[in-house]
């Protein structure tokens, strides 16, 4: 297996990153790949380029983009670089509706969840493309004609139509050795099924973190207006990013978003569901956290016993 210097899992927000980053961190994955988790979760314009001392895995690695990978500090060329865009539409309604219910508090999230809790279909969409255009240069930077082929771009959808197969291109492109069975294990163990409290994707719980976890949503959310909006403050950008074959993709939108036209008593159904499928998804949570932390406990001390018999 060829030594791997230090590797970047870049992307962006609700883009699958955590999703990306348990299944390449899994302990029983690092046993055999040997690059642990070393940094998580940082927001490069507030926080900077991870810095790696050793081999290892930094991921998420949030809003960066090409010319931050070509400017990092101290660049290694066994360095690797695993890159997870998707569809910007997509992105934005999951951001809003995260922001709104289920994202972790904290300043952001304080400040807007109120007003996108009120916010009709349409300024939500606004809220999202406003939040999106701080980051939109960098996500399409991963897309432009000098982008260096020796970084891997995989798109959410991949992982969705067959996150099998994807991971492992994932793996391979990293050269690491798993065995078939590890693989399939590790996939399966943090697959949408299994972390959501046993729902299929498309089935909807909007109070979660893994709320839908399908491709396409956008179109049950953006109207007419907003879609036309989005191609004016963003021009080109999905058909240079390949979402799109034509920029006018937007005048075949309804004049108004789709509506929830369920009475009061299916809204009340709708919620307790959700609320019992949360209840479902947080013991599973919990029950990874605690194995995770009984797997890390058993690294550390097999680390200890090589050390002291070396």
């Amino acid at each position: 297996m060829m030594k791997i210097s230090r590797i970047f899992h870049c992307t962006f927000y609700k883009c699958g990153s955590q999703w990306v980053r348990d299944v390449l961190s899994e302990p029983l994955m690092v046993q055999h790949s040997g690059s642990a988790l070393l940094v998580s979760g940082v927001d490069l314009p507030s926080s900077g380029w991870p810095v790696l001392d050793s081999s290892g895995l930094a991921s998420p690695v949030y809003t960066a983009g090409f010319a931050d990978w070509q400017s990092r500090p101290n660049p290694d060329p066994e360095d690797r670089c695993v890159v997870v865009t998707r569809d910007p539409r997509d992105l934005i309604v999951s951001l809003v509706v995260s922001l709104a219910l289920s994202h972790t508090p904290n300043e952001v999230t304080s400040l807007l969840r109120l007003p996108i809790r009120h916010a009709n279909k349409d300024d939500r969409i606004r809220i999202g493309i406003h939040l999106f255009s701080h980051w939109a240069a960098q996500f399409q930077s991963w897309f432009a004609p000098q982008f260096d082929g020796d970084i891997l771009r995989l798109d959410y959808a991949e992982l969705v139509a067959d996150e099998q197969a994807a991971f492992r291109r994932i793996f391979a492109y990293l050269n690491w050795e798993i065995p078939e069975a590890v693989a399939t294990e590790v996939i399966n163990t943090h697959s949408f099924l299994a972390t959501s409290g046993g729902r299929r994707r498309g089935e909807e719980n909007e109070f979660s973190h893994r709320r839908k976890g399908v491709t396409g949503d956008w179109r049950n959310h953006f109207s007419r207006q907003t879609g036309e909006m989005f191609e004016t403050v963003f021009p080109g950008l999905l058909t240079d990013c390949g979402y799109e074959r034509a920029n006018d993709w937007w005048q075949a939108l309804p004049e108004e978003a789709p509506s929830d036209n369920s009475t009061a008593e299916g809204q009340l159904a709708r919620l307790l569901a959700a609320f019992e499928a949360q209840e479902k998804e947080l013991a599973i949570q919990r029950e990874a956290a605690a194995q995770r932390l009984r797997d890390v406990e058993t690294l550390h001390q097999m680390y200890n016993e090589l050390r002291y018999t070396t």
